[in-house]
């Protein structure tokens, strides 16, 4: 009923290779996906209540150092963040949460962004009169 059909080695590395370039494109489009529902979350809020927001944020994001590729951004520290998707986002690091997401505070809006979603954190420098 079945009858033998040999198998050769060009076979077997022909097999493999396929399997392989089947297995990266399969991730590739994974990444890219996680990648378009990553989000940045804005949230506008009253410029008179900053101190209350930084409060708040300091509360939801209680880790004060950020550790990104070798350098540790502290909270107070303005900082340039460039996301996967190429937006530039500058603001005041306030803290940063156990599920991989930082908080920024800008002149009109409070930014969770997620850790895996970024390229770059530059420091521009640190706000005045900050105390650790």
């Amino acid at each position: 009923m079945f009858e033998y059909i040999p198998l050769y080695v060009d076979d077997l590395i022909s097999a493999a290779f396929w399997a392989a370039v089947i297995v990266v494109l399969i991730r590739l489009i994974g990444w890219a996906f996680r990648m378009l529902i990553s989000h940045t979350r804005h949230i506008a809020f009253d410029p008179a209540k900053l101190e209350e927001v930084r409060k708040s944020c300091k509360h939801l994001f209680p880790i004060e150092n950020l550790k990104f590729n070798g350098t540790t951004f502290k909270r107070g520290t303005i900082v340039r963040v460039i996301t996967r998707k190429q937006d530039s986002i500058e603001g005041e690091f306030l803290g940063t949460n156990g599920n991989n997401m930082m908080c920024l505070v800008t002149q009109e809006s409070i930014i969770a962004q997620e850790l895996h979603a970024i390229e770059t954190i530059q420091a521009i420098g640190r706000k005045a009169g900050w105390v650790a």
